[in-house]
């Protein structure tokens, strides 16, 4: 069994990411590069483009790699990606032809078996309910044209495709995790039930698989330091007992810390419990430490068999939606907005006569004697309608338009009048591992079915709904009022239709506090737009650090959601900006003023 450490570097978080990562990272020596492409909603994207007759992949891969395939092949780097898409055996096509071109000789692989959209019905057949994971509701037969249904698979095809002697692994819908952890279970030679192993390389291929966010990328911190620059690409350097050293690529900016990592480590989860095809990792486990410049430890990430069903990621298409957006400018700001309220709605319709409706005003930032910029408030009008012509140009932004000189003085619009898109709803479910059946296709055209690892059982970690961190702080003597990012960091993201944000203490003497003090009923208060809806609250003492779970804050997924935030990116700064109370002594200690 190799025992030599794995450095394995992220060159892609999403489709359409920057174009240096892969040159960055064999500059700085990596053993491995690993793409990460698709996102729930890019799923849809690329279905679209096959509608339209384009390519079912990300084509940004091969013109990420295709300049550097010379060096891949002269210094041996593996290759390991999800670009595939819905079309991963396209996608080896084309990229095979791109290496003969160069007249290299990398073996390419491709991945399938993700792909459930043709065994719907069987797979109802057999009893499978296709159970929404967030709402509990039963996808109801005949309702919807389905878009997408893909699997999450896991990292045993991609090990499977190395032993196979691949160079680069092409890969369709499989967790974000699993193009890191496959290299590593292939170069050290694990078991399915080295579950601490496996999870300490789900730990790290999480903090990296987003890429320049573990760097200092998307960090509420940033003002801590002088100028990050551009974040440099993550490193993974993994050892044989899953245990890892984070870091970055020499000569970059950004900057690889304690906080980095935990912002990452905190991104887009749920409970301490994170779920994987492999294995599932309890994040409330995870130990880092700082071990040099830019250089986090990352140990004692504990591991458990994994569940016996697997996530899918299922679209359909949900109807059509519409924006216009309007400006207000120079002051009699709420006057204005009246107006404009009732003669839009005159003109479209009342909202209730929409399936959603959405009035967005931002600003402004100054009412009087400010700059022009300053006092304009922008206002975003936005429809859905299961009915095309409800939301169309002709019946919804031709009439907000034709509103330009008979309604409040300055009327003026962001863009001509849109047309109608159509948008899909998100819909993750489950189905039993024994449904899908993973393969890897070789060069030769071999065909080699990949069996799935054991499931077993894991305990259960229920949400908190008070408070009660270790160490947990009495608000006793003077109290300030502070905002709280001056207390914490923060990071935030969607997961469906889900927001989740990831707090945590920015020192260990606040650890208590915060354990103690954002309880889920701190939350809403700091965050009413959460009202109504269900919030979970999980803690992780090791981190210092809670995660809260916001369930359908973001309606059906980004590719509904009205707000003009529909992945929740800026909810985590949002919370940092509130107010809080905390003790004076507290800050005394940690040494705030």
């Amino acid at each position: 069994m190799p025992r030599t450490a794995l450095r394995i570097g992220q060159f892609s978080a999403f489709y359409g990411d920057r174009d240096d990562g892969v040159r960055q990272l064999i500059d700085s020596g990596v053993d491995v590069l690993v793409g990460d492409y698709l996102a729930e909603l890019t799923m849809l994207v690329l279905r679209k483009n096959q509608l339209r007759g384009r390519v079912g992949y990300a084509p940004t891969f091969l013109r990420q790699i295709g300049p550097h395939l010379d060096r891949i092949a002269e210094q041996g780097i593996k290759v390991v990606s999800n670009a595939g898409g819905l079309d991963p055996e396209r996608c080896a096509e084309d990229l095979r032809a791109l290496v003969r071109e160069q007249g290299l000789s990398l073996r390419v692989a491709a991945v399938t078996g993700d792909d459930l959209l043709g065994d719907l019905a069987a797979l109802r057949g057999a009893g499978e309910t296709l159970t929404n994971l967030d709402t509990g509701a039963e996808l109801k037969s005949g309702d919807h044209e389905i878009l997408t249904a893909n699997a999450y698979l896991g990292a045993w095809p991609i090990v499977e495709a190395l032993r196979g002697g691949a160079d680069i692994v092409v890969c369709p819908r499989v967790t974000d995790a699993s193009v890191l952890m496959g290299p590593a279970i292939w170069h050290f030679g694990w078991s399915a039930d080295d579950y601490d192993a496996l999870a300490g390389a789900l730990a790290a291929a999480h903090v990296i698989e987003c890429g320049a966010q573990a760097t200092g990328g998307q960090f509420s911190l940033f003002d801590r330091y002088p100028d990050l620059g551009l974040p440099g690409m993550p490193i993974a350097v993994v050892e044989v007992d899953g245990s890892s050293v984070l870091t970055k690529t020499s000569g970059t900016g950004g900057v690889v810390t304690t906080d980095t990592v935990t912002a990452q480590l905190l991104y887009e989860i749920g409970s301490p419990l994170y779920q994987n095809p492999d294995v599932v990792a309890d994040f409330a486990t995870c130990r880092i430490e700082q071990s040099g410049p830019d250089r986090v430890r990352l140990t004692g990430t504990r591991g458990y068999p994994p569940p016996d069903r697997l996530k899918v990621s299922l679209s359909y298409e949900g109807g059509y939606r519409n924006t216009a957006t309007v400006c207000l400018t120079g002051g009699r700001i709420a006057a204005k907005l009246d107006w404009l309220r009732r003669e839009v709605t005159r003109a479209v319709g009342p909202p209730d006569s929409f399936d959603d409706f959405r009035w967005t005003v931002v600003g402004p930032a100054a009412t009087e004697d400010g700059s022009y910029d300053e006092t304009t408030a922008v206002v975003v009008i936005s429809a859905k309608s299961t009915t095309r012509e409800k939301v169309g140009r002709a019946a919804f932004s031709n009439k907000v338009t034709q509103l330009a000189i008979s309604n409040i003085p300055g009327y003026y619009l962001l863009g001509p009048p849109a047309t109608e898109q159509m948008f899909g709803v998100y819909w993750p479910t489950t189905v039993a591992k024994a449904a899908v059946r993973p393969s890897v296709v070789f060069d030769d055209g071999r065909r080699v079915a990949v069996p799935w690892a054991p499931a077993g059982e894991r305990p259960a970690v229920p949400p908190l709904t008070t408070g009660g961190g270790e160490g947990a702080v009495e608000p006793v003597g003077e109290l300030v009022a502070v905002p709280l990012r001056d207390l914490v960091g923060t990071r935030s993201g969607d997961k469906g239709g889900n927001a989740n944000v990831g707090v945590w203490a920015q020192r260990p003497e606040l650890a208590g506090w915060l354990l103690d003090h954002l309880t889920v009923d701190e939350f809403r208060r700091l965050v009413p737009e959460a009202d109504g809806l269900v919030v979970e609250r999980y803690a992780f003492p090791n981190l210092g650090a809670l995660n809260f779970v916001v369930r359908g804050f973001l309606d059906d997924g980004v590719a509904s959601c009205l707000r003009l935030d529909a992945q929740a990116k800026g909810l985590g700064e949002y919370l940092g900006s509130r107010t809080v109370t905390v003790p004076r002594r507290i800050l005394d200690a940690s040494g705030q003023e």
